[in-house]
């Protein structure tokens, strides 16, 4: 492994102090001007204020955490790691207080990466944590055995990272994609191959669906075939794709202008769901399940603060609520426990969320669309390294789509 850079988030470490505290903690609500507020027939959803479903257990003082905007949140364990513009990677984790209220507090010291921090992308079954920078390189730990590597190739920020079959997958601004291996487990990462070059543009995110990399970008989202490394096809957009998140075999892409699209596996548009009322951005989204009616809901963080919450498969707006008036949403984060979420956004600000009970079910919403899940009718069926990936059948994108499929 290469010789240390920054001090690992893993290693062994004196107890620290505490950090941190205060807040608004203890049922502040949601709530905030503007937006339809009560609203039922709103096609966002009501406001979700105090008194509603959702709570405000905690906001961030302003005298602790980042000194800039937080780019991204992850989950580590039962830690919560946040990734700044202040160049630092900040580790938290849950107290609950005397009385029942909840807060953040530092684990330890914030770890100096020197570069904003892009991306943060954690893989469990191998205890590594990776960290997208805005000068390219991609500084990464491993919890067991603690050890460090520094990945350099990108030339850009790097803004979407996965590990699919072993292989660290990670997309740049740069407009390429670059693969990452290790011969054997005490070898550092190296990059596979030549980079590929994503016809759609700078990228924002990368996500794996069956046999194919989805690539989401400035200019659309590009599909490339992870046992040829070659691109199917593209889907263009003329609004940048914000987030990719995959979903019961389906993929959900978000867009910069409020539109949400959902795709087949072979890459044919099944369901849009248009910018609509105040719903006009998309910065970034979380899938959630709702701890009492066990059902799936995407949560859309937007533009000034705001974030709206719909259930799945209908798209029902559950309502929408601001995290901090005038602060872009950039990151929520799923705590996978009792309903709890957590954003952030680009004034510094993290706030954690909880979903509760409420006496009538989501207030009034409007009609909702049909599933997007239900199958569609109809449909459509340079020389590289060999695939890090394996061999196999090439599978899907066969052929031209009509209706927003993939375009070759």
């Amino acid at each position: 492994m290469s010789a240390p850079i920054v001090r690992n988030p893993f290693a062994s470490a004196p107890p620290p102090q505490a950090i941190g505290g205060g807040g608004c903690s203890g049922g502040c609500g949601g709530g905030g001007p503007g937006r339809g507020y009560g609203e039922a027939n709103s096609p966002t959803g009501p406001m979700l204020g105090k008194g509603s479903e959702l709570a405000r257990l905690w906001s961030m003082p302003e005298s602790t955490g980042h000194a800039d905007g937080v780019n991204c949140l992850a989950m580590v364990d039962d830690r919560v790691y946040s990734g700044g513009r202040d160049g630092n990677l900040f580790i938290w984790r849950g107290v609950q207080m005397p009385g029942g209220g909840f807060e953040l507090v530092q684990d330890c010291p914030p770890i100096a990466l020197q570069q904003s921090v892009t991306s943060l992308y954690y893989d469990a079954a191998t205890k590594w944590l990776f960290c997208g920078l805005w000068n390219g390189e991609i500084q990464a730990y491993c919890k067991d055995p603690v050890v460090e590597d520094r990945l350099q190739g990108h030339r850009r920020s790097v803004s979407g990272i996965t590990v699919h079959s072993g292989v660290v997958v990670s997309g740049s601004n740069d407009g390429t994609i670059r693969l990452w291996t290790r011969p054997t487990p005490q070898s550092r990462w190296q990059c596979h191959g030549q980079p590929l070059n994503n016809p759609s543009g700078a990228v924002t995110a990368v996500k794996v669906l069956g046999d194919a990399l989805w690539v989401a970008a400035q200019n659309g989202i590009t599909c490339f075939d992870l046992n040829t490394l070659q691109p199917k096809g593209t889907i263009p957009s003329n609004h940048q794709t914000t987030a990719l998140v995959e979903c019961q075999g389906f993929m959900l892409a978000t867009f910069r202008n409020g539109d949400i699209k959902i795709f087949d596996a072979t890459g044919n548009q099944t369901f849009l769901l248009p910018s609509r009322g105040e719903h006009t951005s998309n910065m970034t989204v979380e899938l959630m399940m709702h701890p009492l009616e066990n059902k799936p809901m995407i949560l859309c963080g937007q533009q000034y603060g705001y974030v709206t919450a719909y259930d799945l498969p209908d798209f029902r707006p559950r309502g929408s609520w601001v995290c901090k008036q005038n602060s872009d949403n950039k990151a929520i984060l799923d705590v996978k426990f009792g309903g709890l979420f957590i954003t952030a956004g680009v004034h510094g600000d993290i706030t954690v969320w909880q979903w509760g009970a409420q006496s009538s079910g989501p207030s009034g919403a409007a009609p909702s669309a049909a599933s997007p899940f239900a199958p569609a009718g109809g449909g459509c069926g340079g020389q590289q390294a060999p695939s890090p990936f394996g061999g196999g059948g090439v599978g899907g994108f066969n052929g031209g789509c009509a209706g927003g499929g993939m375009a070759f």
